[in-house]
């Protein structure tokens, strides 16, 4: 990528540019990379100006900075800079420029569930007959989404990227920053719904997607949620998947191992998946139907889907010897947790099944109803014990007992939870941990892994 030629707004300044190209660029100084752009962005508690000197010794050949900054630190001036009055806006200016040019054809993803793991495993099945970028991590949002573009390679084939929201009008704004060939929504629930004010709101800002896809692009229905069936663009090429009711791409769940892995047939074939749950087997059914779009093999296929794995956090089995756990401490929404639900109900569990719940964040007025819901399916499940921390989860444990789980019990402390943890086990036991970002729940599980090693 050349430095002029994308970083081509009104009044912009380049400052001691010696070098014309580079490679990507990053808003963090510790991560930057011979080649590297650094982009200095205010942030709630630090200042990205006061680290350029530090990004340029680490090998980047500019940095993007902010001319009242420059104003008040003309000492920055030794630098390569390129100068703008909004660090931000020039990111997504830059990406935006980029956009324009390169020969990838842009696949975006959304939903309330599953984006990552879907975006994974789509890269993975066009991956194995196509070249294909896809974000960064999970960078999704205004930051994240500019930065993913400028690290796509120009004449890929395919570029998977993330888009994600936490009110209306966001997926919108982030697809004026890029306009997406195809789109996919995942789900739609109430996460995040505290932003939105109503489940709504949130099919609406979803929605979004599939209404900035190019006309002649294609969107993918997931046919088994009925909140993405309504959408009524006839103008777009739409493609249906399912894996329980009639669609362009049907897919059936034929079994499932002690864990809740599926196994899925499609056309007369089996798929053999290696991460648990029914949300997983809807992901696969998506990666499935875009690789049969674009013309791969049902062979080809099933490999590549057969060989993932999610990725960490995202319902990960961890065999201690003699006992379980299941790391899903990435995220926690109702969809998701309802989800793990049903997947513990169908373990086949030789042991006590144990299931640890962290706060479902940022659920606003649905806060303590969504949380005393979540304690009713636990008390109907196989679910043997309930340990809960966080202050909403005390509606999950009320609600628990209330239908008669005399074995649900609230902590203050996760560390108090995983000493309790540690007494209580026994050989064969499953322990599923699940809770919003916030809660940081893998420290349970470090806890565990620890206790093992002493």
């Amino acid at each position: 990528m050349k430095i002029r030629e994308i970083f081509n707004q009104q009044n912009v300044e380049f400052n001691n540019i010696s070098f014309e190209n580079f490679h990507s660029v990053s808003i963090d100084s510790r991560e930057i990379k011979n080649g590297n752009i650094f982009c200095a962005l205010h942030g709630e508690n630090t200042n990205g100006h006061k680290y350029i000197n530090l990004a340029i010794e680490n090998g980047a050949v500019a940095a993007i900075a902010e001319r009242e900054e420059i104003e008040k630190n003309k000492n920055l001036k030794k630098y390569p800079l390129i100068i703008v009055d909004n660090s931000l806006k020039a990111l997504q200016e830059a990406a935006t420029s980029y956009g324009k040019i390169i020969n990838a054809k842009i696949f975006a993803i959304t939903g309330s569930a599953g984006k990552t793991t879907t975006r994974n495993l789509i890269s993975k099945v066009l991956g194995s007959s196509f070249s294909v970028t896809h974000s960064i991590k999970n960078f999704n949002n205004h930051i994240g989404l500019p930065l993913s573009i400028l690290q796509i390679n120009e004449n890929d084939d395919f570029a998977i990227i993330e888009m994600g929201a936490n009110h209306v009008g966001e997926i919108a704004s982030l697809c004026r920053i890029i306009k997406p060939d195809y789109g996919l929504i995942t789900s739609i629930s109430e996460t995040h719904i505290e932003g939105f004010g109503s489940i709504e709101n949130v099919q609406k800002t979803k929605f979004e997607l599939f209404d900035s896809v190019n006309n002649n692009g294609i969107i993918f229905i997931n046919n088994d949620d009925v909140r993405i069936r309504e959408y009524n663009n006839n103008n777009l090429k739409k493609i249906t998947y399912s894996i329980k009711s009639n669609a362009n791409y049907e897919l059936k769940i034929i079994d499932y191992d002690q864990f809740g892995r599926y196994t899925l047939e499609y056309a007369g074939k089996n798929i053999q998946l290696n991460s648990i749950g029914y949300g997983v087997a809807q992901n696969a059914a998506a990666a499935l139907t875009v690789g049969k779009t674009f013309g791969l093999s049902t062979d080809t296929i099933i490999k590549q889907i057969e060989d993932f794995k999610t990725p960490q956090g995202r319902g990960n089995i961890i065999n201690l010897n003699d006992y379980f756990i299941i790391n899903d401490t990435y995220n926690a929404n109702p969809l998701s947790v309802n989800l793990a639900i049903r997947s513990l109900n169908e373990m086949d569990s030789k042991g006590k099944i144990i299931m640890v719940l962290g706060d479902m964040l940022e659920m606003g007025e649905l806060s303590e109803s969504s949380h005393k819901n979540i304690g009713v399916q636990i008390a109907e499940s196989k679910i043997n014990y309930l340990f809960c921390y966080g202050e909403n989860t005390k509606y999950t444990i009320d609600s628990a007992r209330k239908y008669d789980m005399m074995n649900a019990i609230h902590f203050d402390k996760k560390k108090s939870l995983a000493e309790t943890l540690i007494s209580l086990i026994k050989p064969n036991d499953i322990i599923y941990i699940k809770g919003s970002r916030g809660l940081k729940m893998e420290t349970i599980i470090e806890k565990l892994i620890k206790s093992r090693a002493q």
